[in-house]
């Protein structure tokens, strides 16, 4: 769709937390780090839960009902392979071109320290501003942030994937990310546009335990606050959660979106992804939640549908 293309309701999926199955063949000497605690995690349990087939089902699911954007909030690897990189970017292909379909990298796709070249360069077509969005904001070098404009939805996104020591799985932004998301927040603000920001890591305080949190997420809280975001998509927590963040502009609505590759028994639905209909309402905006979620039985269905922001 045309970032001048006027339309009545927009409507964007988030997937997430895809930690892309089967595990490909590891050599010994990749397991001298970090991943060695991965590597056994995986074996011993991570490789029960996430299912390649409840991926393909939610995916298929996903591209029938045909949303005009998909974003990925991260974590299609496991433990940072290089060789799952490339099969990563081919599953992305499938979900859709790089126009429709937005990424950010998550922890697991940070696992250790790789060259970009080795890690999420193939990826890089999802992951870069469209023509709309850098007229808006220029992206750094770093990469992040970018903005992608698609009428009057912008969609920001971050970056909180760094390396980190066995058994800690927490995110930063830090300092640079901050203050252009401050920049960006205003300049989209000022133009009218629904602001949704994308973010791996859950973006507000105590959403997580200390090993698992963003560290900035004060910092994070204070930005939304005083800057102001209509909507703010992360994962990270593979667990369904709405929080609301009071902003000088009204609340910015929270989702957190469970794992897109889950099946646990006893959480069923578990995988699930939602899909949202935004649509300008006044001087706001209405949004909609439709979440579908895997069945035990080989579907996707309808699981919640709630309103989120009525003004």
């Amino acid at each position: 769709m045309s970032a001048n293309e006027a339309q009545r309701v927009f409507t964007l999926a988030h997937v997430s937390d895809i930690h892309l199955s089967p595990l490909p063949k590891v050599r010994r000497r990749q397991l001298l780090s970090k991943r060695l605690l991965g590597y056994v995690n995986w074996h011993r349990g991570r490789k029960f839960v996430h299912k390649r087939e409840i991926l393909d089902l939610l995916a298929d699911d996903l591209k029938e009902r045909g949303p005009d954007h998909i974003a990925v909030t991260g974590d299609l690897t496991n433990l940072a392979l290089p060789q799952e990189f490339p099969p990563a970017a081919d599953w992305l292909w499938q979900l859709g071109a790089p126009d429709d379909v937005t990424v950010i990298p998550g922890n697991h796709d940070a696992y250790v320290r790789l060259h970009p070249d080795k890690a999420t360069a193939l990826w890089r077509p999802f992951m870069e501003a469209n023509e709309a969005g850098s007229a808006l904001f220029e992206t750094p070098p770093s990469g992040f942030p970018f903005v992608r404009q698609y009428g009057d939805i912008a969609l920001i996104a971050l970056s909180s994937a760094v390396p980190t020591a066995p058994l800690v799985a927490a995110g930063w932004l830090g300092s640079a990310q901050r203050r252009a998301l401050t920049d960006i927040l205003d300049r989209l603000g000022q133009k009218g546009l629904c602001r949704v920001v994308l973010i791996h890591h859950p973006p507000l305080p105590g959403q997580t335990s200390w090993r698992r949190a963003l560290r900035d997420a004060h910092e994070v809280q204070e930005i939304l606050r005083d800057h102001g975001a209509e909507l703010v998509l992360h994962g990270h927590n593979h667990e369904q959660s709405v929080l609301d963040c009071e902003t000088i502009s009204g609340p910015a609505i929270v989702v957190g979106v469970p794992s897109a590759s889950e099946a646990v028994d006893g959480r069923v639905p578990a995988a699930r992804y939602n899909e949202y209909a935004i649509e300008r309402a006044g001087n706001g905006w209405h949004v909609e939640m439709t979440g579908r979620a895997a069945t035990k039985d080989g579907q996707v269905l309808e699981c919640e549908k709630r309103v989120l922001r009525s003004c």
